[in-house]
């Protein structure tokens, strides 16, 4: 394998055989490499003319580089023979202060969340040891039901949102599931889906799947709705046999505890 590099940029590559010119047009438009860049091999500078006759071997290190202008030196050759030799100089004041108007602060969030009591109170689930079931509503609802409110009406924030979701209590559910998995959406106001995938359209991809293997997860809303909810469309689990004895165990909680975060990109 051969290291080239070019700049901060570098990757290792099986050019072993190839020349130096092959191996300079192979990494030209990816790193960027201009025609002016002198070639080194383990360190050693390489004329341009003989690039087509090295050829590499392998653990060989190939680097590029711009040699380094001498302009700013001769420039201040000139300026300090200008100094000695006498001339018309401007002299004022070096520095100044100003103060930029216009800026204000709120008393108010970008954007503030909060949960949404009625929907969490209409999911329900329960289970017992050792057994595979569904996240559903209570009877009488469906899902998906809104779980997070999220508003920028006070702000009048239109600008793009990064909405995450964590699971913050992972260390308890444990206990009681093998698998839990909750799939989210967001929603507006009337009950519309939203684009959160940034594919340009609300569709059935729009969702993610929070679990306890993976427990945050990110959504990126489109659109200028002033208000949005985050949903629970559905989910499932596997609870653990349960243990002999009375219970579970002492600190075990098998509700979740979500935690949202929203935050502007």
């Amino acid at each position: 394998m051969v290291e080239i590099r070019y700049g901060e940029q570098y990757e290792v590559a099986d050019l072993a055989g190839q020349t130096v010119s092959e191996a300079r047009e192979q990494f030209r438009d990816e790193f960027g490499i201009p025609d002016k860049a002198r070639a080194k091999l383990n360190g050693s500078k390489i004329k341009g003319s003989t690039e087509m006759d090295t050829v590499l071997n392998d653990d060989d290190k190939v680097s590029f580089a711009v040699a380094k202008s001498r302009a700013p030196f001769m420039v201040g050759a000139l300026l300090l023979a200008l100094a000695a030799t006498g001339g018309v100089f401007a002299f004022g004041f070096i520095n100044a202060s100003t103060t930029l108007t216009g800026a204000s602060v709120s008393d108010y969030n970008f954007a503030e969340v909060s949960d949404n009591t009625t929907g969490i109170a209409n999911i329900e689930w329960s289970g017992h040891g050792y057994y595979k079931g569904t996240v559903g509503a209570v009877v009488g609802e469906s899902l998906p039901q809104p779980i997070f409110n999220i508003d920028t009406a006070s702000s009048g924030y239109t600008g793009d949102l990064v909405v995450t979701v964590t699971i913050g209590n992972a260390d308890a559910l444990a206990k009681y599931y093998r698998v839990l998995a909750l799939k989210l959406d967001m929603a507006t106001p009337d009950g519309n889906m939203m684009d959160i995938n940034e594919s340009g359209a609300n569709n059935t991809a729009d969702w993610v799947m929070l679990t306890l293997d993976n427990g945050s997860v990110s959504m990126f809303p489109g659109g200028t709705a002033n208000t949005c909810t985050v949903r629970v469309k559905s989910g499932f689990y596997i609870t653990h046999v349960k243990p002999h004895g009375s219970g579970w165990g002492s600190g075990s909680n098998p509700q979740p505890d979500l935690f949202c975060e929203v935050a502007q990109r």
